[in-house]
């Protein structure tokens, strides 16, 4: 019996199933190995020492980056359970050591124990980025690696950010064919003007995201804190995918894929069953002062600030939700090369309020593509609130999507509008949450409505 998935009702035709991952050079095997089967194991735990301990699990090390400096491809880092607290003026630097693609560097928890990289205690300066050779405020950092998998870690509170993955300024050198799987980020960005959670920058290809949460990340103005900003160095760096990826409550977008590098090219990104739901409001429930989108599908600086040929968009999202975000739901944001959007739902969002409580922004929409940049939509459904459910160039593509049909949609279209499993825990093994939530009713009309129709 298939798991059921919010909005699973349909699927990109099933050929591309697996071709998700076959365009970031990884397999399924790859992307939940636990390590090379025949390399060496390392240990690091929260009571350990770096001066006594050799690495072994009766006497394992006290920090990540003492085992990383002792890795070769093939190597797993096993963290035991616990809380590792940084301290000093930076985070975990991962940089110098990759693995192969038949025997990548592993570092995981062990067995189903609760481990911590917490950055609470970190002393940096405010806007200390990551570097070739510093972590910066970040929790943790990878500079140019690759083939690295990393697994099962909750990573906290961060002066600047959680995760950064940078590919620097040559393609040669970059980052990779990485794996971050069943990631915890929060709650960063309490000293700098970024507090993502996790970040990729400069050149990087075929990098995986797989099920993992980012959420309460808020800087210290609470206007730029995604949970994800992807923005490679183009148009070479292609390949990266995030899958059954959630973002909420971040003080600025869900999924950002804002192209930040002035008078480049936009690399493509893909994203697959990801789920975004009150971005632009912080933990407390208050609304921030960031946009609030849940998917941001481009955008470029201004040529007034340098940039007089770069480009955004190009990217797939197939199988994604949106809902309670303050802006948009999904938004090309200006995007010159045309997205692709296929079988997502958004619900509810336009959530921005005035002083007074009332719309501030008028313009906002569950499906905000007015960018004459050729974006194609098709098998999308949105609902409330009513009248802002879609805004579509005429330029652009906007084929079987539910403000397109009649019957027009409604609450009985849908099985639930409880969101509660779906924002709750995910399964066992780091997957969705089985939910029924936005799920379409029997008889809703709008089951056949994309280009697949078998549930992912």
């Amino acid at each position: 019996m298939k798991r059921r998935y919010m909005l699973s009702r349909r699927s990109l035709i099933r050929s591309a199933g697996m071709g998700l991952l076959a365009s970031t050079g990884l397999t399924a095997r790859s992307a939940l190995s636990t390590g090379a089967r025949d390399g060496t194991v390392h240990f690091v735990a929260p009571t350990g020492d770096d001066a006594a301990g050799d690495g072994s699990i009766g006497s394992p090390w006290a920090t990540l980056q003492k085992a990383y400096s002792a890795a070769t491809a093939g190597t797993t880092i096993i963290l035991r359970g616990g809380s590792y607290d940084l301290t000093g003026s930076s985070g975990i630097h991962l940089s110098g050591r990759s693995g192969t693609s038949g025997n990548p560097i592993t570092i995981r928890n062990h067995d189903t124990e609760a481990v911590i990289l917490n950055g609470s205690g970190l002393s940096s300066a405010k806007d200390s980025y990551s570097s070739p050779t510093d972590a910066g405020g970040y929790v943790l950092s990878l500079y140019n690696v690759s083939n690295l998998v990393i697994r099962g870690l909750d990573i906290r509170n961060g002066p600047m950010g959680g995760v950064i993955l940078n590919g620097g300024h040559s393609l040669d050198e970059g980052s990779h064919n990485n794996v971050f799987e069943n990631l915890s980020i929060h709650g960063n960005g309490w000293n700098g003007s970024e507090g993502k959670g996790f970040s990729l920058f400069g050149y990087a290809t075929d990098n995986l995201l797989v099920n993992c949460d980012s959420y309460f990340n808020a800087d210290i103005e609470n206007t730029n804190a995604d949970g994800y900003q992807i923005s490679p160095w183009g148009p070479a760096s292609t390949g990266n995918t995030l899958r059954g990826c959630r973002a909420w409550q971040n003080s600025d977008d869900g999924f950002d894929l804002f192209n930040v590098n002035d008078n480049t090219q936009s690399p493509p990104v893909v994203l697959s069953r990801c789920w975004a739901w009150q971005n632009g409001f912080l933990a407390d429930g208050s609304q921030g002062k960031g946009e609030g989108n849940g998917f941001k599908l481009g955008g470029q600086r201004l040529a007034a600030k340098g940039n007089t040929n770069g480009t955004s968009g190009g990217h797939t999202v197939t199988d994604c939700c949106a809902w309670g975000n303050v802006l948009n739901g999904f938004t090309d944001n200006s995007a010159t090369i045309a997205n692709t959007v296929v079988n997502c739902t958004a619900y509810d969002n336009c959530r921005s309020t005035d002083e007074n409580g009332r719309p501030s922004e008028t313009w906002t929409r569950d499906f905000y593509f007015p960018t004459p940049a050729g974006h194609v939509l098709t098998g999308n459904v949105a609902f409330r609130p009513a009248g802002r459910e879609a805004q579509i160039a005429a330029e652009n593509t906007d084929r079987n999507n539910s403000w397109t049909q009649s019957p027009p949609v409604s609450s009985a279209s849908f099985v639930s509008l409880d969101d509660a499993d779906a924002t709750g825990r995910r399964a066992a093994d780091g997957s969705l949450p089985e939910t029924a939530f936005l799920q379409l009713a029997a008889g809703s009309g709008l089951r056949k409505m994309g280009p697949g129709t078998a549930p992912l």
